[in-house]
């Protein structure tokens, strides 16, 4: 029994409530009309009788005549009565009665209708009056109250009210019309047009709802008259129909809740979809992106069993997006391979493909209501761009459904080389400020083309070569129109950096230690696609998500191979500016992870080995190495770097024409930066194959002030080198002996490399004054191992110096003197190398932090 007054109270509230309304808004309107009403009847009902002032006028018609015929002297008693017999009687006009009848009937009828509704109102008052005592006797009294209402036909007649209102408002139109007619036709034709036309629409509303269910127009008697005809169907929650209707209704809920929760159970119910659901109306309103923005960025540290549920469900609706979107591109998502492996491979990626690409319909564009309806161009590229995923999807044999050449379909839509070539030459025009185009616009040309570079590389339609080629031609198009795209708009920040880092992520930089063909899509698309959303949804936790990691990465990718790409002067050159611009500038962290530095710093290496003229590599090696010492994994800007760079930039120094040159700069930054080597093997050979201490020996007696002073501090090191050297009998020491023999001054003796070694410290203090600022950090900190090794205390020139570069501490002094094949793994305690030098990742050390 309390359910039963529970429910009977809500569903009679509603009720009565609905009611209260309506013949409040009745008893309104019929106040209203019968005052307007009574204005015209007061004057409409003159027409029904005589006019007092017509009875006056006749009869002083009559006193004249009479008087006119006495003046003349005929007889009035006969001429009266026939004045009279000649007047006829009064009678009122049809129209008129029309009128009257009309308006007097619609008079009485909104009278009758205020009488009746605010009877009503008691009735309403009555019937929910008295609702207390047990559940048992407010159940029994309201049943009761119920059937009589029912009985008695208590809301037909509720419901009637209106329809009489309607009634008398048209009966008054219809007398206006008449009147107005006798009055002037003129002013009645507009009259009866209105009237017309809102009765016309009074029909049509009635009668309309009987053809088609659910219309939204209606009146009064179809609503009456549609109780007694369709039978009403009890709702039931079991088998719901996945049709139009219910994704309307989500669509609805979605785009109109206010609520964050009601949006997310709308988005979690679409685990339930299956390939019949109908995923147009809510794409456009772009409901998967939402669900991984939720996942992505949903409160990573809950970890509530709601929340657990809510992740399930989310991840759920990801999974099934694939088949919702069976019917619409005509692939078969979700083909059920026999290896597991496979098939759960193949769904994943299905579901980034597909998700990416709905992604980058978010970005504000997919409608092209931001985009001139002249710019055919524009939309063509546009449209292209709409179906990326799906061609690249299209082009796996298991997906293809019998009859239907699907990948012949997505090809002739996106047309994917010519679209890479479009894309790159709208984003250079935009970033050169050549052209002006929307935001959104340039933010799904980006996101295009990061989508595009992805797939055609993994599907091997474009080369890597090639990929690199777009990406240095927009580096180029923002080294000249940076001033653009230094703006504050977060989204083009985003896109521009996800851009720009593109070589490094389709280069499987991401994890080094792991290069493999099969999964470096994935990884690229599963980095991707976050990036997307930051930038779908620009918000202040966006903002604290963004950072330059893949634009940094990016640029020292295409550093670190300077050959194996074809990298000029100049392409290094606008590298330097993009990095300074989007980095340094802005003053954001430089730092990198020390697996990214160290296999840059082997990636160079092996580009100077594969060189066939590293003379002319020589300022692309030089920019790479700096930006590597500025990008270091620690703070005090110091870098280890391989033996055949540390050998490939001391040979630079030694041969430049110009010590005041920017690669010059670079390369005493680089040596001031970097530990001097010990003796080792590796070393020693290097120093042989280049035949270093030649190029010394000239550079000593070079014009250039500078190349004097380095070519003596260096020669300095490699004989210290030879006389600190504890193993005497070694290979290495033997080798080195012999190429430093090439000095003339030690005369084919190495028993003089001491004098030799005073002479050049002797020289080396003297020279210093004259030397430029660039090689002066080098050099001090040479002359401080020397005074070290005398034991002498340190001038005070030297020492100011040192401090002004701020030399770190592990570069000051005999400490500074390392060897380079075994301090790597002093250097990155974290990492093991292979024989060639490649690092990876110590998974011991792992372990032990874990």
């Amino acid at each position: 029994w309390k359910t039963y007054v529970r429910e009977a109270d809500q569903v009679d509230e509603e009720l009565v409530d609905g009611w209260n309304k309506s013949m409040d808004v009745i008893l309104i309107f019929a106040a209203l009309f019968s005052a307007i009403s009574t204005a015209f009847v007061i004057e409409s009902y003159k027409n029904l009788k005589q006019e007092p002032t017509d009875v006056s006028s006749q009869t002083l018609l009559i006193i004249s005549h009479t008087l006119m015929l006495i003046a003349n002297g005929s007889q009035p008693g006969s001429i009266s009565a026939d004045s009279e017999s000649e007047t006829p009687p009064f009678q009122a006009s049809s129209k008129a009665i029309c009128v009257n009848v009309l308006w007097f009937l619609s008079l009485s009828l909104s009278v009758a209708v205020s009488l009746i509704s605010m009877l009503a109102k008691e009735w309403c008052l009555e019937y929910m009056a008295n609702r207390t005592g047990t559940a048992e006797a407010q159940a029994r009294r309201r049943q009761q109250r119920w059937d009589g209402l029912e009985k008695w036909r208590m809301k037909e007649l509720i419901m009637m009210l209106p329809s009489l209102i309607h009634l008398s408002l048209l009966l008054f139109a219809i007398g206006l019309c008449v009147f107005l007619w006798d009055v002037h036709y003129g002013v009645a034709i507009p009259v009866v047009f209105v009237t017309a036309f809102a009765a016309s629409a009074y029909f049509v509303c009635t009668f309309v709802p009987f053809f088609y269910d659910y219309c939204p127009y209606g009146t009064v008697l179809s609503r009456l008259a549609k109780q007694f005809m369709v039978v009403r169907l009890h709702p039931s929650s079991a088998n719901v129909i996945q049709d139009e209707v219910t994704g309307n209704a989500l669509n609805w809920m979605i785009a109109n809740c206010e609520t964050p929760r009601s949006i997310d159970i709308a988005l979690q119910s679409l685990a339930a979809a299956d390939e019949k659901f109908p995923i147009q109306v809510l794409e456009k309103h772009h409901a998967w992106v939402m669900i991984k923005q939720r996942l992505e960025y949903g409160g990573t540290t809950d970890t509530s069993e709601h929340h657990k549920k809510a992740t399930q469900l989310f991840k759920r609706a990801l999974e099934v997006y694939p088949a919702t979107r069976r019917r619409i591109d005509m692939l078969n998502y979700g083909y059920a391979h026999p290896d597991r492996e496979v098939a759960d491979a193949l769904g994943r990626e299905e579901q980034v493909m597909l998700g990416i690409q709905a992604t980058i319909q978010s970005l504000g564009v997919s409608h092209f209501s931001n985009v001139n309806p002249k710019d055919v161009v524009t939309i063509q590229l546009l449209r292209q761009c709409a179906n990326i995923g799906q061609y690249h999807l299209s082009r796996s044999d298991h997906r293809v459904l019998e009859g239907i050449n699907a990948q012949n379909l997505f090809k002739a839509l996106v047309r994917p080389s010519d679209l890479m070539e479009q894309l790159v030459q709208k984003l250079e025009q935009y970033l050169k400020n050549e052209v002006t185009f929307d935001s959104d616009v340039y933010c799904n040309f980006s996101a295009s083309l990061a989508f595009l570079l992805c797939c055609n590389t993994a599907g091997s339609i474009t080369a890597e070569a090639a990929n690199v080629k777009y990406v240095l031609s927009l580096v180029h198009s923002f080294s000249k129109g940076s001033n653009k795209t230094t703006s504050n708009l977060l989204r083009e920040s985003i896109l521009l950096n996800l851009v720009l880092g593109l070589p490094w992520l389709l280069g499987c930089y991401t994890t080094p230690e792991k290069c493999g063909e099969d999964t470096s899509l994935m990884k690229a698309l599963e980095c991707l696609w976050p990036v997307l959303l930051a930038a779908a949804y620009p918000d202040t936790s966006a903002t604290e998500r963004h950072d330059i990691t893949y634009l940094t990465h990016g640029m020292l990718s295409l550093l670190a191979n300077p050959n194996k790409y074809s990298l000029s002067s100049e392409d290094c050159k606008a590298i330097q500016t993009v990095l300074d611009q989007a980095v340094r500038h802005r003053g954001l962290p430089t730092k990198i992870q020390s697996i990214y530095h160290a296999h840059y710093i082997h990636s160079l290496t092996q580009n100077i080995m594969s060189a066939d003229d590293t003379d002319a590599l020589a300022p692309q090696v030089l920019s790479a190495v700096n930006n590597l010492r500025v990008y270091s994994p620690w703070d005090d800007y110091y870098v280890l770097p391989s033996i055949d760079i540390y050998i490939f930039v001391v040979k630079h120094l030694c041969m430049a024409k110009d010590s005041s040159s920017a690669d010059s700069y670079h390369a005493y930054w680089i040596l001031g930066s970097s530990p001097i080597p010990k003796c080792s093997p590796q070393l020693v050979q290097a120093l042989s194959s280049s035949d270093l201490i030649t190029h010394l020996v000239n550079a000593i007696d070079s014009d250039d002030r500078d190349t004097r002073l380095f070519a003596t501090a260096q020669l300095w090191v490699f004989i210290q080198m030879s006389i600190c050297e504890a193993d005497r009998t070694s290979p290495a020491l033997s080798l080195l002996e012999t190429e430093l023999l090439k000095y003339p001054k030690l005369e084919g003796n190495m028993e003089r490399q001491e004098a030799v070694a005073e002479e050049l410290e002797d020289k080396l203090p003297a020279d210093i004054d004259e030397g430029s600022l660039y090689i002066n950090r080098y050099t001090c900190r040479v002359l401080e191992v020397m005074f070290q090794r005398r034991s002498t205390p340190l001038p005070r020139l030297v020492h100011s110096r040192l401090n002004i570069f701020d030399t770190p501490k592990r570069l000051h002094g005999i400490d500074s003197f390392v060897n380079y094949e075994t301090e790597r793994s002093v250097a990155y305690p974290d990492l093991v190398f292979d024989s060639e030098g490649r690092p990876s990742c110590n998974t011991s050390s792992e372990e032990q932090r874990a």
